[in-house]
This record gives structure tokens, C-alpha cells and sequence, in this order.
């Protein structure tokens, strides 16, 4: 019964989320549909609500994901992400080994999309490469940083999770962001290095952006940070500078309210799956299938990132589960094949924006990436296992 109340649900959210395109509904939906069949959750919704709503990782990881937000929209609305792109795109003009620096660079800043932000300067800078090797390129590089990077929201979603902390959870995955990095270099790149530019005063001062989001990365990696408190120091700080755009960017994060309700939904899933028992009943049904919880930690986040096309989603659904069944040991290897299966989606944002710009098929583009995405995947199973 365990198992086929998680499976019905994640069918609800795969089947809505392709469907409608709305993830909120999806969610809600989803776990309606896993409290119906699991009769004992209907009768322990209070309790669930209580232990989620006071949970201290689930505080912070709102805090977080607010402050990233507000920071990547005071960067829109002051201008300063766009003064940024062209000031890196200067820095790496006409270099075809740039085109791997430069998505890579604008990768530090999470956006939905993000990969279609770089397009056009691919475009200009890669005049000797196919439209192929463009939108490979640019989708491979700008995703590499999702290895590892502690800004982006899913590796606070994860750690948030799993109890560990973020600049352990990034440390450890900095190797396969290497990796990924190298083998893509290789892959593509061959032995080229990318040309650097002579940059003015002036346009150094354009990337600042760069240095909010660094420095956040030195506070969480170096200075062993909380990711919060990290956030919450270079985002007032940084606003600071651009008061005038604090609160067209304030009034833009607050409609991202749908996000923080998911959120919620997936600390419900992850509650009712640990302090009910329904995590352990699943481990005996999937054990009595043969499925052990190892594969379970890398089938599952494939099919639901290929499914979804969003990492936070699919760590959100699959990580629960895995912890549910004992997997507490797993929760990277989780992350890491999250990563994988949503790089993979047919309806990741990034693929279809760059492949429809590019005028490119985009089963193509995913056939370009396999080399690369195995090796890392394989690298990532022994080091992680």
C-alpha cells in the first residue's frame, strides 16, 4: 500500500505538471492524493502541520530561497545583470573556448531560463561553431555549476532535507563539478583555451553581480556560513547600493508565493513519510520487489527529473522517499542523479528556450551531452556510494 500511494502521487504530479504547467497545483494534488490512501495521515494532519511549521530547516530554507530571489531581482531591476553580461562578454570576446567560460560565469546567478540569458552572446561569439555545438555549449556549461554551487536553491532544498550542512553538502560535490567541467572541456573544447580581453576600470565595475555571489559562496565554503545568514549579509549589503530598486524587486519576489507553498507540500511529504512509518513500509515493499534503496536513489530522480525538467521539484519528490527508506547516506548521490535526469527533460526551460533559438533539435543537444553527463554520473556513483 506504501508503494502504491507514493507512486499514484508521483503519477499526479508528473501527469498535472505536464499537462496544466503548474507545479502548486501538481503538488497539491500529489499529496492529496498520498494522505487519501494513507488513511493514518488524514487523522495526523494537525501533528504534521505542527512539526513541519516549527521545523527550523524548513524556516531557513525560506529565508534562503527569499533572499535569493530578492537578489536576482534587484540585479534585474537595476540593470546590473545586464551590464554584467556584457562586460563578461567583452572579457571573452571572439573565443571559441570562451563559450564555455562564459555561461559557466553567468551560471553563479540562478534564474529560470538562465541558459537563454547567454544564447545571443554564444551567438556572437561562436561565429566558427555549428548551431549544435552552440546550444550544446551553452546548455552544458551553464549547467555544471549545479554540481556544486551553494546558491542555487536545490542544494539548500537538499541540505535543508537531509540535515546537512550546505558548505558540507557543496564541498563534497565540488569534484563532480570538475569533473563535469573537465570532461565537457574536453568533449567539446579539445586542448583550446579561451582568449582573455584587456577590461577598462569601468567595466570591471560592471561585475559586481559576480562579486555579491562570490562572496556569498567564500562566506558559506570558507567562513562556514550558514547559507541564511550568508544570503542575508550580502543581500542587504548589496541593496544598500541599489535602494531605488528594493522595492520593485521586493514586490516581484513576494509574487513567487506559489514557490514557498511547494516548499511547505514537500516538508509534509518528507513528515508524513519519516514520523509515520510509511518511509519504512515502502523500503520492505521495494526490498520484497528487489529494489534496493541504492537504485531507488538514482532511478527515481531521473524519471521524475526527465519528467518535471526542475531540479527543485525532483528533489523534492525523490529525496523524501529515499530518506523514508534509510537512505539518509544517499541524499548527494540523490542530488546528483536530480541534477542528471532533470538535464535530460525534454521540457527542462533552458533546453527547449535555446533549442527553439538556435533553431536546433533538441534530441540532438541531449544526445550531445550524454558523453559528458555519463562520465559524471559514473564518477559521481563511486564517490558517492
Amino acid at each position: 500500500m506504501a508503494t502504491f500511494s507514493v507512486l499514484t502521487s508521483l503519477f499526479i504530479i508528473i501527469f498535472l505538471q505536464r499537462v496544466t504547467g503548474r507545479l502548486l497545483l501538481s503538488m497539491i494534488a500529489g499529496f492529496a492524493g498520498f494522505c487519501l490512501i494513507n488513511f493514518q495521515i488524514l487523522g495526523n494532519i494537525p501533528h504534521l502541520l505542527l512539526v513541519t511549521t516549527t521545523d527550523l530547516a524548513f524556516l531557513k530554507l525560506i529565508a534562503t530561497v527569499f533572499l535569493i530571489y530578492l537578489t536576482s531581482e534587484i540585479m534585474r531591476k537595476s540593470g546590473d545583470s545586464e551590464r554584467f553580461s556584457s562586460s563578461v562578454q567583452k572579457l571573452f570576446r571572439n573565443s571559441k573556448g570562451a563559450t564555455a567560460f562564459l555561461p559557466a560565469i553567468i551560471g553563479l546567478m540562478p534564474m529560470p531560463g538562465g541558459a537563454m540569458f547567454t544564447a545571443p552572446m554564444i551567438q556572437d561569439i561562436g561565429k566558427d561553431m555549428t548551431n549544435l555545438e552552440k546550444t550544446t555549449v551553452n546548455y552544458w556549461f551553464r549547467h555544471t555549476l549545479e554540481f556544486f554551487w551553494p546558491v542555487y536553491p536545490a542544494m539548500y532544498l537538499l541540505s535543508s532535507l537531509s540535515g546537512i550542512p550546505i558548505a558540507n553538502v557543496s564541498i563534497r560535490l565540488i569534484p563532480l563539478f570538475l569533473v563535469a567541467f573537465a570532461s565537457g572541456w574536453l568533449f567539446y573544447n579539445g586542448l583550446s583555451f579561451p582568449k582573455i580581453s584587456m577590461l577598462t576600470g569601468k567595466e570591471w565595475k560592471k561585475m559586481i553581480p559576480a562579486l555579491v555571489i562570490i562572496s556569498t559562496g567564500v562566506l558559506i565554503l570558507v567562513f562556514k556560513f550558514e547559507g541564511w545568514f550568508a544570503l542575508l549579509l550580502t543581500t542587504s549589503t548589496y541593496a544598500s547600493l541599489r535602494i531605488k530598486s528594493i522595492l520593485p524587486a521586493l514586490k516581484d519576489s513576494l509574487k513567487k508565493v506559489d514557490i514557498f507553498i511547494v516548499l511547505f507540500i514537500v516538508f509534509l511529504y518528507k513528515d508524513a513519510l519519516m514520523t509515520l512509518e510509511i518511509g519504512t513500509k515502502l523500503a520492505q515493499e521495494l526490498s520484497s520487489l528487489g529494489l534496493n534503496v541504492i537504485l531507488v536513489a538514482v532511478i527515481l530522480p531521473i524519471v521524475v527529473g526527465m519528467s518535471t525538467g526542475i531540479t527543485q521539484t525532483t528533489v523534492g519528490i525523490s529525496l523524501p522517499i529515499v530518506l523514508g527508506m534509510g537512505g539518509a547516506n544517499l541524499a548527494l548521490l540523490t542530488y546528483v542523479f536530480s541534477v542528471a535526469g532533470v538535464l535530460l527533460s525534454p521540457v527542462h526551460l533552458c533546453l527547449v528556450l535555446t533549442s527553439q533559438y538556435f533553431n536546433v533539435n533538441f534530441l540532438r543537444v541531449l544526445q550531445k551531452i550524454s558523453l559528458p553527463l555519463a562520465i559524471t554520473c559514473s564518477v559521481g556513483w563511486l564517490y558517492l556510494i
